[in-house]
């Protein structure tokens, strides 16, 4: 079958066309892929986060049932649940800058929403942690047991109102998964 010029151009257009196409598509691949790398990164710091959290608030539980008579015990306890709560708010950020830098490469729109939604979930649970802080620094600070109390629960409502946030946002991005399967496979 012989082919005169302008159908052999037209031919040749649409095979570049195709390969186009299926470079683009490949690339888009190749992107999901990494994001996919990214969010398994982030996912293990989430995963690390959660550990420092469960230590700073077993320490900061027995600051809190460690006896008046026994303050510096109950102090030491408080620091080393500031270092825990640090080690957390770290792995929150690494989590959500993993997410970012995911949500940056091509792919598809509604993964990108899902990851803008899980880098603010984890910028504000580093935000809860930060504030979390302030339990175990109050009873370092204060001069007596009343001062401590008004201080901690001042800062209780704070992290419970910045917790509510971050489900607030962990409960969209799971309304988002659930209503797109296909693409978190």
């Amino acid at each position: 079958m012989k082919m005169n010029p302008s159908h052999s151009s037209m031919f040749m257009a649409l095979v570049l066309l195709v390969a186009a196409v299926l470079a683009c598509s490949g690339s888009i691949g190749n992107e999901t892929e990494k994001a996919n790398k990214l969010v398994t990164e982030g996912n293990a710091a989430v995963q690390e986060a959660n550990k420092f959290v469960t230590d700073a608030e077993e320490k900061k539980g027995r600051m809190l049932h460690t006896k008046i008579s026994e303050l510096e015990e109950a102090r030491t306890l408080a620091k080393e649940a500031i270092v825990a709560y640090d080690r957390a708010e770290d792995k929150c950020k690494e989590a959500a800058k993993k997410y970012e830098e995911a949500s940056k490469l091509r792919i598809n729109d509604k993964f990108k929403e899902y990851l803008a939604l899980k880098v603010k979930e984890y910028n504000k649970r580093a935000e809860v942690v930060e504030t979390a802080k302030g339990t175990p620094q109050a009873l370092i600070d204060s001069e007596d047991q009343e001062s401590f109390t008004k201080r901690a629960e001042a800062n209780n409502e704070k992290v419970d109102a910045l917790g509510k946030e971050a489900e607030a946002l962990a409960s969209q991005a799971e309304k988002l998964e659930k209503d797109n399967p296909k693409i978190f496979e």
